[in-house]
């Protein structure tokens, strides 16, 4: 069975206002107008007793999603595992129909929980009898481009269409979710190792103390190496990856929910790219576009390199938009070379781009980082002398460093 709350997307206005778009996205949900992201970020960062560590701290979040707004009442919710948040969120759409805001890479993130996929619909937040199978999310990454700037936004805006105007629609198996995306927060200390979210659940004194203990289901988030035998895993041969993918998606109960199933209705693969996680030991996944039979297209798919195993997806609404345009190898060597770039370590040095010295890293690259909060925004990773620059595909930006220094960005 399947839920889904109409939670209309809106993009983060700059790289700290992620928890003042998911805040924006979900108090519009709720009735209220389109609030100015500033005014709410700053709503967000006066309402926190720990606010040195953060730019969007969960106590500052929930603040201004209750004092914004008087139809429903959030609870912070803050536990040592991350099933009760996950069956919380699933609670807080099913019986609540508010869609719960969550605390993702470690604290690097906020992003909003629209939807999920399950076995059956909970009966309260401490159902442990039915299995979670997918959450439909609202990620405000990327920020709004420097140029033309920040909206006003409004109901029937660009935001979501694809490329440097964000996705709309995204779709999350719960392994992933478990593995990638709700983690135990490393900022501050008030919720340090923590798992949190925002929800709209019942009152305090109706929850049991402490909440579930029960251990995350699902398969042992081992690292992929670890489930091959005879030496270093090597990733799936994209053909194969291509070939199977319909397979997979079947498998994951995707072609049958009521939304993706529309989204893969007859679409081709196309050349899978394989990405690198640079912040997880042998770790890849290949993303995997998808067209329709007039070559349009309709979706991005991440699998799972070693195993093939349906880790998320992404629909394109505008076939116009670039996702991954500075991804090929000539485009992106002819991108930055002959050009100078600065350098974190120093005030005043950079390094220049020249063939001689210029090597591209094969794979593509991703981790969790201020410069991109979605893994279907990578890098070409390039070797420049002692340096590396990172281009990220989407829109051929180039960084010296990834950056992750302050929590809710």
């Amino acid at each position: 069975m399947h839920e889904h709350l109409d939670v209309a997307y809106h993009q983060q206005d700059t790289d700290s206002y992620c928890g003042a778009a998911c805040a924006q996205m979900v108090l519009r949900a709720l009735g209220q107008p389109l609030l100015a992201q500033a005014n709410l970020f700053t709503d967000n960062q006066a309402h926190t007793v720990e606010g040195a560590a953060w730019l969007t701290a969960p106590d500052g979040l929930c603040w201004t999603l209750n004092n914004r707004q008087a139809a429903k009442r959030f609870t912070l919710d803050s536990t040592d595992t991350e099933e009760p948040i996950s069956r919380t969120i699933c609670w807080s759409i099913h019986h609540y129909q508010c869609a719960p805001v969550a605390l993702v890479y470690n604290g690097n993130h906020w992003l909003v929980v629209r939807g999920y996929s399950a076995t059956a619909a909970p009966s309260s937040a401490f159902d442990t009898a039915y299995t979670i199978q997918s959450f439909d999310l609202n990620n405000p990454f990327p920020p709004v481009p420097a140029l033309p700037g920040p909206p006003p936004h409004s109901d029937n805006d660009v935001c979501g269409s694809g490329g440097n105007r964000g996705v709309a629609d995204i779709n999350v198996s719960y392994a992933t979710w478990q593995s990638d995306y709700l983690l135990p927060n490393t900022f501050g200390a008030v919720w340090l190792g923590r798992y949190v979210a925002v929800c709209d659940p019942d009152p305090t004194d109706a929850r049991p103390p402490g909440g579930p203990t029960t251990p995350p289901q699902g398969a042992p988030l081992t690292s992929p190496a670890a489930a091959h035998s005879g030496g270093s895993p090597r990733p799936l041969d994209a053909a194969f990856v291509r070939e199977n993918l319909v397979a997979r998606l079947s498998s994951a109960g995707l072609m049958s929910h009521p939304l993706w199933s529309k989204v893969f209705e007859q679409v081709r693969t196309g050349e899978p790219m394989l990405v690198q996680r640079l912040d997880r030991e042998d770790r890849y996944y290949w993303i995997v576009p998808t067209q329709d039979d007039r070559g349009t297209a309709r979706a991005a798919v991440a699998v799972d390199a070693y195993t093939g195993d349906y880790q998320q997806a992404l629909s394109i609404r505008d076939q116009q938009s670039s996702m991954f345009g500075f991804a090929p190898l000539d485009r992106v060597r002819d991108h930055v070379l002959g050009r100078r770039f600065a350098l974190p370590a120093a005030a005043g040095a950079a390094v220049e781009a020249h063939a001689q010295s210029l090597s591209v890293h094969a794979p593509l690259v991703w981790k969790p980082c201020r410069e991109s909060m979605s893994p279907f925004y990578p890098f070409r990773m390039i070797t420049v002398g002692s340096h590396r620059l990172y281009v990220r595909v989407f829109d051929g930006a180039v960084f010296a460093a990834l950056t992750n220094d302050r929590g809710g960005a």
